[in-house]
């Protein structure tokens, strides 16, 4: 149980959630009362188990007011699964080669939509449904993926990644500091550039320099601070001749085919005919998100996330 991962969908929680998972005694407690989950617990133990200078019994009220953990007789328990073995996910072939053709036969801008906007919008946001489980990293498991936004209604920029890398794009960078956590390695430059600027003064900087480049590439213009963020996270490029070319996948101008939409209704049935009898909302919720890896890393099989921009 080192590497467990959480996963949740709770509205009024979910910040809570955010702060509580990474409270290395959550760590500690959760483990505990997993690895004894057969015996009953009682607060002396625990306090034994897991020696902290804070108010452990303070902490076990949270997780109880937040329903993670169960009190019952004075016994503890946790109220939500934790999945350590790999289930033999088991998808329709003709679902995946539907897909795959779709995506080998569409432009990136769709395939980024198929992905980023129907596909994850049908797996995860069109049941509003709460859950919250844990998953134990192992060599045997599916990479589950991540979605994160951050914008305003101008422009949204999006990043869906697999779980044990965090990209260096806009839309985990603004996510870190919304939630005031600190930023990986790898965003320093872009932190020392932007700093915490409001994002949507950022956004409007940003859409100045869209403009500017799909006006003129080549045009010689004084460097901003809002340029350099799009060079660094390289949604915009420079060639060798000096020249800028906007690299970011845009979504302002998605036309489906009508053959296409026919495609995507089909397989929306289908989809929804392999979860459909998992009573479960956690085991649902994991199942599909194993499901969504598989198709991922099917049509996507040399990439780990894909990044755009939603205007």
């Amino acid at each position: 149980m080192t590497n467990t991962t959480y996963y949740f969908s709770a509205k009024k929680f979910d910040s809570k959630f955010d702060n509580i998972i990474f409270d290395p005694l959550f760590k500690k407690i959760v483990r505990y009362l997993f690895d004894h989950k057969d015996t009953e617990i009682i607060l002396r133990q625990i306090k034994a188990t897991i020696p902290t200078d804070d108010n452990i019994e303070l902490y076990l009220d949270k997780l109880i007011k937040y329903g993670l953990v169960e009190r019952k007789n004075r016994r503890y328990t946790l109220t939500f699964p934790i999945y350590s073995t790999e289930k033999n996910i088991q998808i329709p072939h003709s679902i995946i080669n539907t897909l795959q053709i779709l995506t080998n036969e569409s432009s990136l801008q769709t395939n980024y939509f198929i992905f980023g906007q129907w596909l994850w919008r049908l797996f995860f946001e069109e049941e509003q449904k709460e859950y919250f489980f844990g998953v134990v990293s192992s060599s045997d498991n599916f990479p589950l993926f991540r979605k994160r936004e951050a914008g305003n209604s101008a422009l949204q920029f999006v990043s869906i990644y697999q779980d044990d890398l965090i990209p260096l794009d806009f839309a985990n960078y603004f996510n870190i500091l919304s939630k005031r956590q600190v930023l990986p390695e790898q965003f320093n430059q872009l932190q020392r550039l932007i700093g915490d600027v409001d994002i949507n003064y950022f956004i409007t900087q940003i859409q100045k320099v869209i403009r500017s480049v799909k006006r003129n590439p080549s045009r010689v213009r004084k460097q901003t601070i809002f340029e350099e963020a799009l060079l660094t996270t390289e949604d915009l490029l420079r060639g060798a001749d000096g020249q800028l070319s906007l690299t970011a996948v845009c979504l302002d101008t998605i036309e489906i085919s009508r053959e296409t939409q026919h495609t995507l209704d089909k397989l929306k049935v289908e989809l929804n005919l392999l979860w459909g009898t998992i009573e479960d909302v956690n085991q649902r919720e994991y199942y599909k998100m194993q499901c969504y890896s598989i198709l991922f890393t099917t049509c996507f099989p040399d990439q780990k996330s894909i990044q755009y921009f939603k205007f």
